[in-house]
């Protein structure tokens, strides 16, 4: 943004100072005699070139005594105006500010009694602008330009316009959410106006921007030292309307580039617009990264040199803001097409103005676009750019400008020139999830691209020397250590820094890297020791670890040293146990796989097979004499009548034919194991008869217990008890009648009738 000396600006900055009323319930100070929680409804009528306004108000007495009369806000040059309470009208008078019917209207409502202390009252306020054009609202016919007044912190402004018009709002204002019927049938659309700063700075984050378009009260206007809302523009009639578009070609990409002006400027416009048709590509590779959207938008503005400016950009959005005929328009459209690249990614003013600057000034002179002098060294101030906003009493906005553009030509020669430039500043958009970069990330950048010292150039034009100079000492040192760390990793083939040591540079946490120095150099003695080890034995040095050190933690490019030490030293073990052995054995083919694995740097694959290589050489002959013991057994076997229980379930002939085929096959492992089980079968089968005996018993026994537990269930001793008090047995066997007809005995059962 191109902030310009505005008498205007002074004016409302003045006034603004002077303003008493309207303050937010929630800020309001004890020295605020009322605050206000409002909406105001603006209701653009374009083909009458006027704007009927209501406002619907809450006012509360911030004060301990009683408060006679209230202020409220009107938009310039306000006709018909009123204000009602429960219907009925009041007492108002109208002083414009300053007593400049161009500014905003001051309405002072004389209530019927005097509002008591803490007390609120509701109100009506409605009135009428009427055609005009000042330099705050521009109003006729086809064409409403104004900056929209509310009542101050607590309120929201809605604005219908028609929705077939072109309308801009600046940043700050929203689409509702829910439109009302009423005004979709009038073939509007309503917009809301509220925090401005906290829906412009949200316009990346959805959730924060439904919230403000469903009215959520904490998106209200916040500040209570101004009743200006937000800037309205609605172009209905084409013929005072203008559009000039082109399709540009970037570097990856075609960006539709188009320019909003009024005809009556159109000789401005055609110069505008033919100097951004060419700067825009030249900026593009003046910072070295794709622009991010699929077109920018120009548009002409009446209303921003009232707050100062030639120009303001929109990066997020891919929007520019242009005033008219300022004496430095081509400079300033330069100048805000390059904030498209050095915008919302930078922290603060020095950096994302003096970027701008730097583009700028790099490609106008291209385009034989002349640039003015700031003349900022010889106004004779001093003060380190970091101070711009924080901390500076230096208001002289050419100064700022000025220095932070030249620090970026400087900080271009330290790297070496505008290669080494380009370099930095394209990796602007490598991690968006950094951004707003800062400060310290231009100057870690620089270093590493260029290898460069650029303390004492940072310490000359950024920082208060007393007081950063200790901080930058401490962080010369730890990159000095992580210095001599890559030194020594390069003698090993090593290049980079592990990135967790990367990441407490990034952050200046300089406390850490001592510790991480030391943990890096121990990981480098043992990679030194891999790397003698292969060079004394012969074996070649995948690049598992080179790929590793640089770009992994250094854990993870330990725990891989490891790996391969271990994958190295299986190698090793292998070809000792190996020599002698065939070479068309499996082992050697197995073996000759693991080296295959380690060269590729798959450690833990190498590792396993070239142990299982040395396997098979023992498992080879320990199984060919495993099957002869199982042979000689099996033919000395001559089971007795608990061995032949114990083979019931066995198979040793077909496991030693099984092992058989397996040894003929190379399956070494598996001749093993299943001559190991011929053998046992063989071997153990009177044990296992035995045990297969002993199993049957305890089966048995267990029938024989559960049958004798059951029997005794089904003998009922209280049946036995009631049948002998019914009296003696009557001749012959007849049995005793239990209850309910049951039989009283499990004896019984075969004497029933």
């Amino acid at each position: 943004m191109k902030l310009r000396p505005s008498a205007l600006a002074l004016a409302l900055i003045a006034a603004a100072a002077g303003i008493v009323g309207s303050v937010s319930p929630v800020s309001a100070a004890p020295s605020d005699p009322q605050n206000v929680a409002s909406e105001t409804y603006y209701d653009v009528d374009p083909a009458a070139g006027v704007i009927h306004v209501q406002a619907n108000l809450t006012v509360r007495n911030n004060q301990s005594k009683d408060l006679p009369v209230l202020l409220l806000w009107a938009m310039p040059g306000a006709t018909d105006l009123g204000v009602t309470r429960d219907g009925e009208p009041l007492q108002v008078s109208v002083k414009p500010i300053l007593g400049d019917s161009v500014m905003p209207s001051a309405v002072y409502v004389t209530l019927p009694k005097p509002l008591k202390a803490k007390a609120r009252v509701d109100l009506k306020l409605f009135y009428t602008v009427p055609p005009q054009r000042t330099e705050l609202v521009r109003l006729e016919p086809g064409s409403m330009e104004g900056l929209l007044i509310s009542q101050g912190g607590g309120s929201f402004v809605f604005v219908d316009v028609p929705a077939d018009g072109d309308n801009y709002f600046d940043p700050g204002c929203l689409q509702v959410a829910e439109q009302p019927n009423a005004v979709r049938s009038a073939g509007k659309v309503r917009w809301v106006c509220g925090e401005a700063t906290l829906i412009a700075l949200a316009s990346d984050d959805a959730d924060t921007l439904k919230q403000c378009a469903m009215l959520d009260d904490r998106c209200r206007q916040r500040f209570n030292d101004s009743p200006f809302s937000a800037f309205m523009q609605s172009v209905t009639d084409p013929s005072l309307r203008g559009t000039l578009e082109a399709d540009v070609q970037m570097s990856d990409k075609t960006v539709h580039l188009q320019l909003k002006y009024f005809k009556r400027d159109q000789a401005w416009a055609g110069r505008q617009f033919e100097v951004a048709k060419k700067a825009f590509p030249l900026l593009e590779q003046v910072y070295g990264f794709p622009y991010p959207h699929e077109t920018v938008t120009m548009r002409q503005s009446h209303h921003i040199e009232t707050i100062g400016a030639a120009g303001i950009a929109f990066s997020r959005i891919g929007e520019v803001l242009l005033a008219t005929d300022t004496g430095i328009d081509e400079e300033v459209t330069i100048h805000e097409l390059s904030h498209q690249w050095a915008g919302n990614q930078l922290e603060t003013s020095w950096l994302w103005e003096g970027l701008a600057e730097y583009g700028t000034r790099v490609v106008a002179p291209q385009l034989g676009v002349a640039l003015r002098d700031w003349g900022w060294e010889r106004m004779g101030y001093r003060d380190p750019l970091a101070t711009w906003h924080n901390g500076s009493t230096i208001k002289n906005s050419y100064y700022w400008y000025g220095k932070s553009g030249a620090f970026w030509f400087a900080y271009e020669t330290a790297l070496g020139g505008r290669e080494a430039m380009r370099t930095v500043l394209s990796r602007i958009d490598d991690d968006p999830g950094k951004w707003p970069l800062d400060g310290e990330w231009f100057l870690d950048q620089g270093e590493r691209v260029s290898g460069a010292n650029l303390d004492t150039l940072y310490l000359t034009w950024v920082y208060n020397s007393d007081t950063s100079a200790p901080l930058l000492r401490e962080r010369r040192a730890a990159h000095d250590s992580v210095k001599t760390l890559t030194d020594r990793a390069a003698t090993l083939g090593l290049t980079g820094v592990p990135t967790d040591i990367v990441a407490n540079l990034d952050d200046w946490a300089f406390n850490n890297i001592p510790a991480q120095i030391a943990t890096a150099n121990a990981v480098l003695d043992s990679y030194q020791a891999v790397l003698t080890l292969a060079n004394d034995t012969g074996n070649v040095t995948p690049d598992a670890v080179a790929k590793s050190w640089g770009t992994e933690t250094m854990s993870k490019t330990a725990g891989l040293v490891a790996n391969q030490k271990a994958a190295l030293q299986a190698i090793i073990a292998a070809l000792g146990i190996l020599e002698g052995q065939p070479p068309e054995s499996r082992a050697w083919s197995r073996l000759a796989e693991a080296k295959e694995q380690y060269a590729a740097g798959a450690f833990g694959e190498a590792q396993r097979l070239a142990s299982t290589s040395s396997t098979d050489v023992y498992n080879e002959g320990a199984s060919a004499r495993l099957m002869a013991q199982a042979k000689e057994t099996r033919d000395a076997f001559k089971p007795n009548w608990l061995g032949k229980i114990g083979m019931l379930f066995a198979n040793p002939e077909g496991d030693l034919a099984a092992a058989e085929a397996a040894y003929t096959a190379g399956e070494y492992g598996q001749a093993l194991e299943l001559s190991d089980s011929a053998l046992k079968a063989w071997n153990g089968a009177e044990s296992r008869g035995l045990l297969l005996l002993s199993v049957l018993c305890g089966l048995m026994a267990a029938v024989t217990l559960g049958t004798w537990w059951l029997l005794r269930r089904l003998a009922d001793p209280e049946e036995a008890r009631r049948a002998a008090a019914a009296g003696p047995e009557t001749p012959g066997h007849v049995l005793t009648p239990a209850d309910n007809g049951r039989i009283s005995n499990w004896r019984d059962w075969e004497n029933t009738r």
